[in-house]
């Protein structure tokens, strides 16, 4: 992440493997929060991250586990006038085509204004699956790796 953007430092880097991320975020926006959360973290994980919200923040909810269950957030979020909504991204693949090229034109002028910047990633041939494997298990692979399968 830090080579794709330089500007970041070890600060702007917290971890979702437990609830830690919630006091580097509010410690590093003064506890005022963060404008957009896109969460698909569960549980005590799920709750930091709606903690994380500033006031008049968004809440993006892209993961079905959270929804299919019926989590609870807790109402008291939204005395700081928050908006929730669930996103289901499995319908934007299987969207029609009008909707498709919308969402491709907004990424693609986002990349454009560079306001959207893709990650790199390491993409294998359908005869190089032994090699990818080995590659998503070193220590340095970053969790983008793709087999291209025709």
């Amino acid at each position: 992440m830090k080579k794709q953007f330089p500007q970041l430092t070890d600060r702007n880097i917290g971890s979702s493997r437990d609830t830690s991320f919630e006091q580097l975020i509010m410690s590093e926006t003064n506890g005022r929060g963060v404008d957009l959360v896109f969460n698909s973290l569960t549980e005590e994980k799920l709750q930091a991250s709606v903690r994380c919200l500033a006031p008049r923040g968004r809440f993006l909810e892209i993961g079905i586990f959270n929804l299919q269950k019926n989590n609870t957030i807790g109402m008291e979020v939204f005395l700081k006038r928050t908006s929730f909504h669930g996103v289901m991204l499995s319908k934007v693949v299987s969207g029609s085509i009008e909707f498709k090229n919308k969402v491709h034109d907004c990424v693609s002028e986002g990349i454009a204004t560079g306001a959207v910047r893709p990650l790199s990633r390491t993409v294998f041939s359908d005869t190089e699956v032994e090699q990818a494997f080995r590659y998503s298990c070193h220590d340095g692979d970053d969790g983008r790796t793709s087999e291209n399968i025709v």
